[in-house]
C-alpha cells in the first residue's frame, strides 16, 4: 500500500509540476527521449512530443528522468521500481547531462558540491556512514528502448542476441558429419526494432550429402502505437538437396502486441508477401501471396525461455499453394554467456515446386550457445 501511494505521487509530479520546463528521460544504455509527460501506469512511461505524436517509454529501461531542478532516480530492484529524488538549490538539472553507467555510484554520478546541498543524500549518509550505495542493480534483460543519443559521448546501442553452433561426427561402422549454426540477434528501442536470424546446416552420411541448407531473415518493425506497429520481413534460403538456389520472401504489413509483459509476449502479424524461386535448369516461379506471423516468448524459469514462431504463407489465387515455417526452442542458461538449446525446425510446402522433393522438412537441433 505504501509502494502504491508513493507512485501515486510521483505520476502526480510528473504529469502536473514545472510545466516551463521539457522532461527528459533517459535510459540505462544512455539514450535521452525528451517531450512531456502527459500520462504513467504500471509499465510504460508516456511521453508528449512535436506533432501530437506519443512515445511509450518501458519502465524497466529508465534511469533517470528530468524536469527543472530535479532529478528522479529509478531503481529496478527485482523487477521492482523504487525512485529517490535529487532537488537541486539553484540552476537546472538534466538526466542528459549525468554521465551513467550501471556500475557507477551517485558520488560518481553528481559534483560533492551538489550532494552536500541535498537533504536525501545526506540522509542517506546517517543511515550508512562513510558508505555509497549502488544508484541501480545490474540490468540483463534483452529488451532495452531508446532514441539515437544527441550528445556524441553517450552510450551506443548495440546488438543483443545469441550464436548457436552444434557438431556430430560418426566413425565406425557407419560414417556421418552434422554440423550447424544458428544465430538470432536484435535490436529494440523505444520508436523501432530491428531483427536478424540465421541457419547454417550441413550433414553427410557415409559420404552422400543429406542436407546442405543456408537460411537469413532481416525484419525491420516501426512502432505507432503502445502495441500497433508496422513491419518490413526479407527472408532468404538455399538448399541444394531440395534442389532449390535461391528463395526470397518479401513481406509487410501492419503487426500488434497482444500480450507485452516480462514474463510472457505474444504479438501476431499480417500483410502481403512476394516469393521469388530459382531452381537449377534456370527453373523460375515468382508467387505474390500473404504472410501471417504469430511469436510467443515466454520465461519459465528466470534461466528458461521458451518461444515458437510461425509463419503462414499461403496464395490467395490457387488455395492449394501454401506454406508453412515453424521455430520451436527451449533455451536454459548454464551461465549468463553460455546456454543449452533445443529446436524444432520445420518446414512444410503443400504443393512443392521441385521433383521428388518431400513436403516436410524437419530438423531436431541441439546447441551449445554464446549470449551476448
Amino acid at each position: 500500500m505504501v509502494k502504491l501511494k508513493i507512485f501515486v505521487l510521483l505520476m502526480t509530479w510528473l504529469c502536473f509540476v514545472g510545466k516551463g520546463f521539457p522532461d527528459v528521460v533517459k535510459t540505462i544504455d544512455g539514450d535521452i527521449v525528451e517531450g512531456r509527460v502527459v500520462s504513467a501506469d504500471e509499465e510504460y512511461l508516456c511521453i508528449g512530443q512535436k506533432g501530437n505524436s506519443i512515445n511509450f517509454v518501458q519502465w524497466r529501461i529508465i534511469s533517470l528522468i528530468s524536469r527543472d531542478r530535479e532529478i528522479i532516480i529509478v531503481n529496478h530492484d527485482e523487477n521492482q521500481k523504487k525512485f529517490s529524488v535529487l532537488t537541486a538549490t539553484t540552476g537546472r538539472l538534466s538526466a542528459k547531462d549525468v554521465g551513467f553507467k550501471t556500475t557507477d555510484k551517485i558520488s560518481d554520478i553528481y559534483p560533492e558540491a551538489v550532494l552536500k546541498k541535498s537533504a536525501f543524500f545526506a540522509k542517506q549518509e546517517e543511515e550508512s556512514p562513510g558508505a555509497v550505495t549502488d544508484v541501480f542493480s545490474d540490468v540483463t534483460h534483452q529488451n532495452t528502448g531508446g532514441v539515437t543519443p544527441k550528445n556524441a559521448d553517450q552510450g551506443k546501442k548495440q546488438w543483443k542476441g545469441n550464436i548457436d553452433a552444434g557438431l556430430t561426427i560418426q566413425k565406425g561402422n557407419k560414417e556421418a558429419l552434422t554440423t550447424n549454426t544458428k544465430t538470432d540477434f536484435a535490436l529494440e528501442r523505444t520508436k523501432d526494432n530491428m531483427y536478424f536470424n540465421g541457419l547454417l546446416l550441413f550433414e553427410t552420411k557415409d559420404s552422400v550429402k543429406s542436407a546442405d541448407e543456408q537460411r537469413g531473415a532481416l525484419k525491420y518493425e516501426r512502432k505507432h502505437k503502445r502495441r500497433l506497429y508496422s513491419f518490413y520481413q526479407e527472408s532468404m534460403e538455399h538448399d541444394e538437396i531440395e534442389k532449390l538456389n535461391f528463395r526470397s520472401i518479401s513481406s509487410s504489413g501492419i503487426g500488434y502486441r497482444f500480450i507485452d509483459t516480462e514474463s510472457l509476449k505474444y504479438k501476431s502479424e499480417a500483410g502481403p508477401s512476394f516469393t521469388y524461386e530459382r531452381f537449377r535448369d534456370d527453373i523460375l516461379q515468382t508467387d505474390p501471396g500473404l504472410r501471417i506471423g504469430n511469436f510467443v516468448d515466454w520465461q519459465i524459469l528466470p534461466s528458461t525461455l521458451f518461444y515458437f514462431k510461425v509463419d503462414f504463407l499461403p496464395v490467395p489465387e490457387d488455395i492449394v499453394d501454401w506454406r508453412l515455417e515453424s521455430d520451436t526452442g527451449l533455451r536454459h542458461n548454464l551461465t549468463k554467456s553460455l546456454s543449452l538449446n533445443m529446436n524444432w525446425i520445420n518446414q512444410y510446402d503443400n504443393k512443392p515446386s521441385a521433383e521428388n522433393v518431400s513436403k516436410n522438412d524437419a530438423t531436431i537441433l541441439s546447441t551449445i550457445g554464446y549470449n551476448f
